[in-house]
């Protein structure tokens, strides 16, 4: 079993992501003061999410909470549908977040 740094907490947060000059949607899952589970759906090639890519993303918790986080893509799983086109599930590090991220994760139920 593998333990993590901390706890995570299931959530259904919208998110946008910023890469390598191109913007994208997200639905995260699960979240931490570490880590974020998220999925997105792009018809853009696997390229844009790979392993070591760096994103910009920007988070928020209802009207009056948000984060903006620099993140890290730790592994990928990639799945093509006919709908979608490419969905990413995506655990992300976060490298660097804002003094104020531990208060939006506490904010978290």
């Amino acid at each position: 079993m593998e333990k993590r740094r901390s706890e995570r907490k299931r959530v259904n947060l919208d998110a946008k992501i910023a890469t390598n000059g191109t913007d994208s949607t997200g639905f995260i899952e699960n979240i931490c003061e570490h880590g974020i589970h998220i999925i997105t759906a792009s018809g853009k090639s696997a390229a844009s999410f790979i392993p070591e890519t760096i994103l910009d993303l920007k988070v928020q918790h209802k009207a009056a909470t948000k984060a903006r986080l620099l993140c890290e893509v730790r592994w990928v799983h990639i799945n093509k549908t006919p709908i979608h086109g490419l969905t990413y599930r995506m655990g992300i590090e976060i490298l660097k977040a804002p003094p104020e991220y531990s208060e939006f994760i506490n904010a978290l139920k």
